[in-house]
């Protein structure tokens, strides 16, 4: 749409510029004696089509947990929980060595097993190849250009070497949701046959119980009431797993884009053909050098209906390439006075294409035919 609205803005100030042209029956003088000149420079505005972006095997959200082995006691942290290096002390003020844990949570009745056990989960998603196309809008940015006249075809036009410098931003994105496989780790640990607390449970867990002298007799505060310490109350959990795994499927909503800018370098030759005295028709082609730098930016989310456990990434990673390519152009100038004008004209790129990877997501980026319009001052000096 603002190509459109570009070109449209551009046709009318050209044709704006030719109907204050003097009629076929005025009087010649009345022109600007355009007297040709060796040097041009042009500087505008452009705007072309977006690159063609394929993004592939989405749906990749690695797990951020470390639970270790299964034969080394250590603090594992879960999806639905954890479970610490026991704290408490014995008699003597040292570690309590009998292969329990007093430190541990779990966050959901479903996590008890059948056999009266407390089960912990890690969950981290991999793709199954699936794929979708990004969406590119038409790109803005803007050309300088330089050129020098060195000799002259049949009489009427002028054949010039131009060497330019363009900047053009990117932008492919594109939304949804993707299938891909869920793995899932299991670790099970045992209560050693004590009922399960009720989730969500944290421990440890303490509470109060009553003193008594060594009669038996109830120890009593200043104020009448029974004298109290704090107990722990911990249902006790092994402190070492039985571990197990498995997969399903799942769907990952997520956005993934492509953005950046493409920089490029091109020369060739540019021949110039009078209409009039004030109009010319321009046709040119060369050697294009573009330099690309982008960023491939995700947002990929989980949702595990059946834990509420809700998986999430944001990665974002910058890439740069080089792409030789070719450039031709198409337009009319239109000038003023013998050393300014304006042009108006077509312009088509082709260069090559690159691949971009993160986390073993794919994006491949076609640089391979843009066309777009371009429009700004001429100088000739």
């Amino acid at each position: 749409m603002r190509i459109v609205v570009f070109l449209a803005a551009g046709l009318t100030v050209l044709a704006g510029v030719l109907r204050a042209q003097p009629s076929d029956d005025d009087d010649e003088m009345d022109y600007f004696p355009l007297v040709p000149t060796g040097n041009s420079l042009r500087f505008g505005l452009r705007f072309v089509g977006g690159p063609k972006v394929t993004f592939g095997h989405l749906g990749v959200v690695p797990s951020t947990r470390d639970v270790g082995d299964t034969i080394t006691v250590q603090t594992r942290s879960y999806d639905d929980g954890s479970v610490s290096l026991d704290a408490r002390t014995g008699a003597n003020g040292g570690a309590v060595k009998d292969g329990l844990t007093d430190a541990w949570t779990y966050q959901f009745s479903s996590q008890v097993t059948p056999g009266g056990d407390i089960a912990f989960h890690t969950y981290d998603v991999t793709s199954n190849g699936a794929g979708m196309r990004g969406k590119s809008g038409s790109a803005a940015g803007w050309e300088l250009q330089m050129g020098h006249r060195f000799r002259r075809i049949a009489r009427k036009i002028d054949l010039s070497l131009v060497a330019g410098f363009s900047f053009t931003s990117m932008n492919s994105k594109v939304g949804g949701s993707v299938p891909a496989q869920l793995n899932i780790l299991t670790d099970v640990y045992s209560l050693n046959g004590q009922t399960p607390p009720e989730a969500p449970y944290t421990a440890p867990v303490f509470g109060s119980q009553g003193l008594y002298d060594s009669n038996g007799n109830p120890l009593l505060a200043s104020d009448g009431s029974q004298q109290t310490k704090s107990v722990e109350t911990s249902t006790l959990l092994a402190d070492l797993p039985t571990r197990s795994t498995s997969s399903g499927t799942t769907d990952v909503r997520g956005r993934w884009q492509i953005k950046g800018a493409a920089y490029t370098i091109r020369a060739g030759p540019l021949l110039q053909l009078p209409l009039s005295e004030r109009i010319k028709v321009t046709l040119g082609a060369g050697a294009a050098l573009v330099y690309v730098g982008s960023q491939y930016v995700v947002d990929e989310t989980v949702l595990l209906d059946e834990t509420l456990t809700t998986l999430e990434t944001k990665e974002v990673k910058d890439h740069s390439v080089f792409l030789p390519g070719f450039y031709a152009d198409a337009g009319a100038e239109y000038w003023v006075t013998e050393r300014a004008g304006f042009y108006l004209g077509a312009t088509y790129l082709k260069s090559g294409s690159f691949d971009q990877t993160m986390n073993d997501r794919t994006a491949r980026v076609d640089m391979s035919g843009s066309y777009g319009v371009q429009s700004g001052i001429t100088l000739r000096f």
